[in-house]
C-alpha cells in the first residue's frame, strides 16, 4: 500500500481504488479524471494537504514585487491597455514556456 491509498477516504465509505502500475503527464490526468467525484474530491483533499506552504513559498520581496505586478496588470486591464486572456490561452503558454507540450 503506498501512502496515498492509506490516508484516501472516500465519500460512499466504499474501500479506495487501488493503481498498480506507475502514470505520468497527460495519463495520469486521464485516469485521474475518469475518476468518480468522489475520488477526485478525496484526491484533491490529500494532495492540498500534502502541499507545505513554507516549501517554495517566495520570499516577501518577491512576493510584494508579484502583487505589485499583479495590481498593475489590473489598472492596465481596467484602463482597456491591456489585453485579457482565458485560463487556457493562459495554461496553453504556460505548457509551450515549460515545454510540457
Amino acid at each position: 500500500m503506498n501512502s496515498f491509498e492509506g490516508r484516501v477516504r472516500r465519500v460512499d465509505g466504499r474501500p479506495p481504488v487501488r493503481y498498480r502500475h506507475a502514470m505520468i503527464g497527460e495519463d495520469l490526468e486521464q485516469r485521474v479524471m475518469a475518476l468518480p467525484l468522489a475520488d477526485r474530491v478525496a484526491l484533491a483533499e490529500v494532495l492540498w494537504e500534502s502541499i507545505d506552504p513554507a516549501v517554495g513559498a517566495p520570499p516577501a520581496s518577491e512576493e510584494k514585487e508579484a502583487v505589485a505586478e499583479a495590481c498593475c496588470r489590473d489598472r492596465g486591464l481596467a484602463a482597456g491597455t491591456a489585453k485579457a486572456r482565458s485560463h487556457q490561452e493562459v495554461m496553453t503558454a504556460a505548457r509551450r514556456a515549460l515545454k510540457c507540450g
